[in-house]
Parts: structure tokens; C-alpha cells; sequence
């Protein structure tokens, strides 16, 4: 089983320069096996391409964070309050859905965040837009 190392760090005097790691638990293997599968499905489906028009095409591992809620301003309500919680997650995607409830008759609202946070360096490990083109 993959552990996440979330222990705590040793006593500082003084305010923390970050926060600091959590206690160490144990991922859940079906977690595991299914990041390894859609992981080891979609570099394989990378391999066979035939590149055409000059692009490139990569996989990466983001986290997604998925809000549920009955109606569409609940879920991004949801979304919101988890951005407040979390405040150091660059939002690269989001995206709104109705799907199916838990009952026939019933529609859910999920709003989907594809995040990253900042490695070792302080900047977020996945590609956001900005808008403006940077000066070369």
C-alpha cells in the first residue's frame, strides 16, 4: 500500500515559514489501481499516435476535486467554500455537470476542480492560462 507522508513536524520555535505536514496514511489501494490503470491507459494511448500536426500531446496526474450538491449554485457554493479551505490549489479546470442522483427522480449538480499546489520550488506543477502572451 502507498502511504502519504502527513507527520508532523518538529518543534519550532517561533511561527511556521509553511504548514506543516500532516500525519502518514495509508492510500487506499483501490485509489492506487486506479491511477495506475487511467495513468498506464493514457501514456499508452500516447505511444501509438502518430503526431500530425506538429503538436504534442502529454498525460499528467492532477487531483480533482469533485463538488456535489442539489442544485447548480450549491455546487459551485461547494466549490467556493472549498477554495477558501485551500487557498494555496491552482485551479487549472473547472467543470459543471447535472448528473444522475442517487434515485431515479433525482439530478445532482458536481462541480469538478482539476488542482495542483506548489512543489518544493513554490510554484504550482500543472499549466494555467494568465491571458496575456509573456514577452520573450
Amino acid at each position: 500500500m502507498t502511504e502519504i507522508d502527513i507527520r508532523p513536524a518538529a518543534p519550532v520555535s517561533g511561527p511556521l515559514p509553511f504548514p506543516a505536514p500532516a500525519p502518514v496514511l495509508p492510500a487506499p489501494p483501490r485509489i492506487v489501481n486506479d491511477l495506475t490503470r487511467d495513468l498506464g491507459g493514457a501514456a499508452a494511448a500516447v505511444r501509438s499516435m502518430t503526431v500530425r500536426y506538429g503538436g504534442d500531446v502529454t498525460v499528467a496526474a492532477y487531483t480533482a476535486v469533485v463538488c456535489t450538491a442539489s442544485t447548480a449554485a450549491g455546487a459551485l457554493q461547494e466549490a467556493a467554500d472549498w477554495c477558501l479551505e485551500a487557498p494555496g490549489a491552482e485551479i487549472h479546470a473547472l467543470a459543471l455537470a447535472r448528473v444522475a442522483g442517487h434515485r431515479e427522480d433525482l439530478w445532482e449538480y458536481t462541480v469538478t476542480l482539476t488542482v495542483s499546489f506548489p512543489d518544493d520550488t513554490g510554484h504550482p506543477t500543472g499549466q494555467t492560462h494568465h491571458g496575456l502572451r509573456r514577452a520573450d
